[in-house]
């Protein structure tokens, strides 16, 4: 980054559009693999065109999808899912589009430091060297969770440099899920969730979509699972304080008192044990939790619990429960009672299943941190060494880390800045996961593998973790890794013995062939022989008390910033949080009815204290809250993070007392009550949220699905007029259009879960500018797909929609005539194109643009180093005065037509394919050509002969346009959402529509 460069400055300058890279060790020559770093002579290399590496991201703990890196000109340009890859399948969550900015961030550490002072490589691993000398068997290794090689090699590195520890820490764990799994079925591993084989989905709190597990994975599995097909629609049913992300995608939110999900599982347990008594020993066990024993302290009524939980038994179901929303005093035994009630109802095998091989996830126990603390303080700990973990902002405050470590001395291996490493006596500038090996092992039968996908940027003088390790070892002990000169050689080794115990054949083609598929992916085999254990009455439920007085407090888990790492990706802190719709900030997620008996007004700053600390934030008020309880997401409030992460929001962490989970150790994160003050201060938190009610304008519109399978006319919705005036010649019906193609979409409204990862996709593909907060205050952001979120009903009815917006490609789009300078038209193919170096900047295309799905560059973008080598090569940087917009991802429909054209023939269904279409994992969303009446999208996008005959049919058919009445005829259909029931408006049902 250039010098004296401040925030203001980077925003206005910086453009980010998205790469990243990778590299192999430290000065090993690139190895020719296919396609190759250094292409060889027989390796026809073209400019400009992608090649595509597979690899495995490192975005979160699960460590578990696959990774496709299209690279040109030995730069990576853009992540996206390795189709390969079992659990994701071709899709990438948000963070993962996004994982390309933490190799091309400005603020990576460009070279090892000794205190505050810049060190060569020989002075820093002499430095390392002489403090493990010093520290031999009193050293700590703290690192995240791994699910691959990776722990046993840190192991192994441990015994040779004098012994130690190792401890894996992560904020959200599933230690708590793995240990009642022992209780419960005897098994060390973590069960399988079979979404897609229920009718019913009861989630006691866990944020699947966000964080819980394989979000990616669970997303689709809960499409698969949830959405309207062939006249049917499944349910599901959200338990808890706060509704979540996830929870807006529930059919029925229950609004239960903090920490009392446990005991409605059991009351459920209960009354379906009563039916069907296959577990004597369960009587004592869950005699005291009838529904009527708990409806007072649950605030769930009995009937509510009864009807539910005869549902539960009569269908296919399944019971989750994880996450930081149970992450409290009684996570194990909450996790024991959501086990149970899968167990009698019959669900063992079918939709809750384990692997016929155990194989134990690898997770952190805090109470090793608590002892760590303990030793660091008693001096019983001479080196601690933290890996890629940023403790002091991810622990609570109260624990007092940052004072423990000063009484050690500290090693920091990470690639970018954060508030650990910059307390550290010793930083090791690491390369990213996309620049060196590794592998993991999520599940049995998957194997997948870490590679580079191009050299390291030139800019960091960077090197792999392990390569650091191996060489310091081997200064201290020759013998240790003997063979062994990089972790290339380390991963070589062990894939060569996964290959003698499984395969057959020469390993050099095994090994190519691996690298080629991005891993070994063998079909799961399933045990039948796991049923529920009698130790589950040795689990008592309590209640969970939460001290101090006020409101409970419930730190939320963000799908963008995770525990804070996701923080100092632009990308992600200008991408609206999926329901507050807020950018750059924290905010205090409070219930309208308690901010009005509190006297606190909507956006307005209140101050939250308990006995740990207070805090400052600004109110967000919703009805998707228990009225006794604020939430406030969790990432944000960094200090030494970078400029892109530091000053944004709060740590809502600070609030949290060290209280434990009583069977595991493990954080209480929901285990205090926050006093909230109101204050005069002014807010300056940004959202970009419009109208959060759609006053009829059915944009995200829905139906039900009485009103799709019934013959009776449904009066409700908004229609399309009667009577159209064309202005016009249609241009399907003229010379020179639409042969071959006319390219357009189908949205269902249905499957999208508003996660956000095609908004991001967008970023990453097209080189879309990063703004800033204070850019973004003034309505200047640029992404060209917003996910727009409406809320329908009232109060606890209060239902989320989601509806992706981009331009609409219109065939009468109001945007084209009114540009004086030819500079947006309408192609041949039904795209609005933009001709660049045309555009004058007289925006008079955005003022008539109904969806505002054009976006006006403000300034002059630049991209400092090594910024500049992120940008997709394959797009147009546009300049200061020029107007932009979605276009369909036109670079990729051209890259399909040529390769076509070499076969000699069109495109084919399923060629051409959108950024956002490829990373979603729902399947929302649909893209091809309208021209050819047997591709996919022509036939998602047909509308009812009946219907387009009569538009009071119209909530018969799931497609629609939005605003139809203007007649822009846009390419893109949405199809509805499909509720159950329809949802008052919050004026009453408005329109009589299906919400």
């Amino acid at each position: 980054m250039r010098k004296g460069l401040s925030r203001r400055n980077l925003f206005k300058f910086m453009a980010v559009g998205g790469t990243t890279a990778v590299a192999a060790g430290c000065e090993q020559k690139p190895e020719k693999i296919i396609p190759a770093l250094v292409p060889p002579v027989e390796f026809e290399y073209m400019p400009n065109t992608g090649y595509q590496y597979m690899t495995t991201c490192r975005e979160c703990d699960s460590g578990a999808c696959g990774m496709m890196i299209t690279a040109r000109e030995y730069r990576a340009q853009k992540a996206e899912g390795n189709p390969n890859h079992p659990l994701n399948q071709g899709a990438l969550c948000a963070l993962g589009q996004a994982s390309l900015q933490t190799l091309y961030n400005p603020e990576r550490h460009a070279q090892p430091r000794s205190g505050s002072e810049v060190i060569s490589w020989e002075d820093a691993q002499s430095e390392f060297v002489s403090l493990l000398q010093q520290s031999a068997g009193q050293i700590v290794y703290l690192g995240r969770p791994t699910v691959g090689s990776e722990g046993a090699f840190v192991d192994n590195w441990l015994n040779e440099v004098g012994g130690g520890k190792r401890i894996a820490f992560s904020l959200i764990s599933r230690a708590a899920e793995q240990r009642a799994c022992e209780i419960a079925f005897g098994r060390s591993d973590l069960p399988d969730y079979a979404f897609e084989n229920a009718k019913l989905l009861v989630n006691f709190g866990a944020d699947f979509i966000e964080t819980w597990g394989h979000p990616v994975q669970n997303g689709r599995r809960f499409a698969d699972m949830h959405a309207y097909s062939d006249g049917k629609k499944n349910r599901c049913i959200h338990i808890g304080p706060h509704q979540s992300l996830s929870g807006a995608r529930a059919d029925e939110w229950l609004p239960a008192n903090s920490g009392t999900e446990a005991m409605i599982a059991l009351a459920m347990a209960h009354v379906i044990h009563q039916r069907d008594p296959r577990y004597d020993f369960l009587d004592d066990y869950l005699s005291p939790y009838s529904p009527e024993l708990v409806a007072s302290d649950t605030g769930i009524s009995v009937d509510k619990i009864k009807s539910l939980a005869e549902e539960f038994h009569q269908n296919s179901s399944l019971a989750i429960a994880g996450g930081a929303w149970n992450n409290s005093e009684q996570a194990t035994a909450t996790q024991v009672a959501v086990f149970t009630l899968n167990a009698v109802a019959n669900n063992l095998g079918k939709t809750l299943r384990f692997y016929e091989s155990e194989q134990a996830s690898e997770d952190t126990s805090h109470s090793q941190i608590l002892q760590l603390l303990s030793d660091l303080n008693a001096g019983k700990i001479k080196l601690l060494i933290v890996d890629d973990s940023n403790p002091i902002h991810t622990l609570p405050k109260s624990l007092g880390f940052d004072q423990a470590m000063k009484k050690a001395k500290v090693v920091a291996i990470s690639a970018g800045k954060n508030e650990t490493n910059q307390r550290a006596d010793l930083v090791i500038p690491a390369l990213t996961a996309y620049e060196s090996w590794g592998d993991a092992n999520p599940r049995p039968g998957i194997f997948s593998i870490q590679q580079p996908v191009m050299a390291p940027v030139n800019v960091f003088d960077a090197r792999a973790r392990e390569d650091v390790l191996i060489a310091v070892a081997k200064q201290i002990n020759p013998q240790a890794f003997t063979e062994i000169n990089n972790y290339r050689d380390y991963i070589y080794e062990l894939w060569a013995q996964v290959h003698q115990n499984r395969y057959f054949g020469p390993f050099e083609n095994f090994w190519i062939e691996t690298l080629e598929n991005g891993g070994i992916f063998e079909a799961p085999r399933w045990s039948n022989a796991v049923d529920l254990q009698n130790k589950v009455d040795s689990v008592a439920f309590q209640t969970p008390l939460l001290g101090g007085s006020g409101l409970a407090l419930i730190p939320a888990p963000s799908i963008f910033h995770l525990d804070g790492r996701g923080a100092n990706k632009p990308w992600l802190q200008e991408t609206p949080h999926p329901i507050s719709q807020i950018v750059w900030d924290s905010w205090v997620e409070i219930h309208p009815d308690t901010a009005k008996k509190l006297g606190i007004a909507d956006r307005s700053v209140v101050e939250l204290s308990n006995s740990q600390g207070s805090l400052q934030a600004t109110v967000y008020l919703s009805y998707t809250i228990h009225r006794d309880a604020v939430a406030i997401p969790i990432g944000q409030g960094h200090t030494a993070s970078g400029i892109v992460a530091d000053g944004f929001g709060v740590n809502v962490l600070d609030l949290i007392p060290a209280k434990t989970d009583a069977h595991t150790g493990n954080l209480a994160l929901i285990s205090t009550k926050v006093d909230v003050i109101p204050t005069t201060i002014k807010s300056y938190t940004v959202n970009l949220d419009g109208n959060p009610r759609q006053l009829g304008r059915d944009i995200a519109a829905a139906t039900t699905v009485a009103a799709l399978t019934s013959e009776k006319e449904d009066h409700g919705g908004h229609h399309r007029p009667k009577e159209i005036v064309e202005f016009y010649p249609d241009r399907s019906e003229t010379a020179g259009y639409y042969k071959p193609y006319r390219w357009g979409m189908v949205i269902d409204l249905d499957r999208c879960n508003g996660c956000s990862a095609c908004v991001v996709a967008c970023y990453a593909e097209n080189n879309i500018p990063v703004v800033g907060k204070e850019r973004a205050a003034v309505g200047r952001e640029m992404s060209w797909l917003r996910m727009e979120r409406y809320l329908e009903g009232y109060q606890d009815e209060t239902e989320t929609r989601f509806a992706p917006i981009m331009c609409q490609q219109c065939s009468n789009a109001g945007c084209e005539p009114v540009c004086p300078v030819y500079a947006t038209y309408h192609n041949p193919e039904g795209l609005n194109a933009m001709i660049y170096n045309r555009c004058v900047g007289t925006r008079y295309c955005s003022n008539n643009c109904i969806y505002k799905a054009r976006r006006y560059n403000w300034f002059d973008y630049e991209f400092p180093a090594p910024l500049d080598q992120q940008l997709n090569s394959g797009i147009t940087t546009r300049a200061v005065g020029v107007m932009e917009k979605c276009n369909f991802c036109v670079h990729r429909l051209t890259e399909a037509k040529y390769a076509a054209r070499d076969l000699g023939r069109d495109v084919q269904d399923g060629e051409a394919v959108t950024a956002c279409q490829q990373t979603c994992a729902n399947k929302a969303i649909t893209f091809g050509n309208l021209a050819d009446p047997n591709s996919k999208v022509s036939q998602l996008a047909k509308r009812k002969p009946d219907v387009l005959a009569d538009p009071d049919k119209e909530n018969r058919d799931r497609q629609y346009e939005i605003f139809p009445e203007m007649n822009y005829k846009p390419a893109v259909t949405y199809l509805r959402k499909v509720n159950h029931q329809e949802v008052a408006g919050l004026y009453g049902n408005e329109h009589g529509s299906a919400h």
